[in-house]
């Protein structure tokens, strides 16, 4: 196996927000604690998870480029942010980021099908939330183990994960990272969770592009109304979706296995790079080591 390099440390608590100019819910994989050995953490400084890059300014490529981004995952269909957000897109291809598009869905893409699939979900609940997210998972079984792969074959780069909106895609992929790193259900649960409250910047861009797709005859208040159903994450629905793996495969492992051709020998050679051995030195301060 190719040797890791040691994780830049990072500057970033564990599940807070990070800004970065020109997108949004973007935070870190790494500091969660793993149970796959002890004293097991995922590892800081490798993988970030966001909104989409459309709008991404000069200065926000830079801040990638700090953060030493060099692959770029993008789960959205193609134009699927442009036709949400924004009219004059920028790209995110340039400098040391190389962009993958791997989109996880496999139907085609628009505002109106969106809202009122959100709509659907808050009329039955949590569970059909983790239904959906449980059949993208299975019928986006090769773009998992593509990007597993990438992992396997790139373990001292670091990498950049997102959807239009970094919440339903990205969470359920990085959920998939997260379990298969040993993080516990709950913990990725929570994760999940987080970015409701970071989307909250774009309710007035989600309500205008609701409005624009389905009626203007929607008021500004109902087309608000909706699109705070969009943004919505609840922890239940995440910890349904991951029963719904164990009570279908038995656990992620035999997922990746059965689904995605991810076999034993090449879960553990993810697993090494998602996760590093937390330690505390003389003076008790925590060090991360591989």
């Amino acid at each position: 196996m190719e040797e890791i390099s040691s994780p830049r440390k990072s500057i970033y608590q564990t599940g807070t927000p990070i800004n970065i100019e020109g997108t949004y819910n973007f935070r870190s994989f790494g500091g969660y604690p793993s149970t796959i050995h002890p004293n097991r953490i995922t590892r800081h400084g490798l993988f970030y998870r966001s909104g989409h890059l459309e709008d991404i300014t000069v200065r926000g490529l830079d801040q990638l480029h700090d953060l030493s981004i060099t692959k770029i995952i993008n789960l959205a269909t193609a134009d699927e942010a442009k036709a949400l957000f924004s009219e004059s897109p920028t790209s995110p291809n340039s400098g040391q980021c190389t962009v993958h598009n791997l989109p996880l869905a496999k139907r085609g893409f628009s505002v109106q099908q969106l809202s009122e699939k959100y709509k659907r979900y808050l009329e039955e609940g949590e569970t059909a939330i983790a239904q959906g997210y449980f059949k993208l998972l299975v019928e986006g079984h090769d773009v998992i183990r593509d990007i597993l792969v990438l992992i396997r074959d790139n373990p001292n780069n670091v990498f950049l994960i997102h959807c239009s909106m970094g919440k339903d895609r990205t969470g359920i992929i990085f959920a998939v990272l997260l379990s298969l790193a040993g993080v516990p259900n709950d913990t990725i649960a929570t994760e999940y969770s987080l970015s409701e409250s970071s989307l909250e910047i774009v309710l007035p861009e989600i309500a205008k592009a609701i409005r624009k797709a389905i009626s203007p005859l929607l008021t500004e208040e109902e087309a608000m109304g909706r699109a705070k159903i969009v943004i919505k994450t609840s922890k239940e629905a995440m910890l349904l979706t991951l029963q719904m793996i164990e009570e279908n495969f038995g656990s992620t492992i035999e997922f990746l296995d059965r689904c995605c051709g991810i076999g034993s020998e090449d879960a553990k050679r993810i697993q090494d790079i998602l996760t590093s051995t937390e330690t505390r030195t003389s003076t008790g301060d925590l060090q991360e080591g591989r």
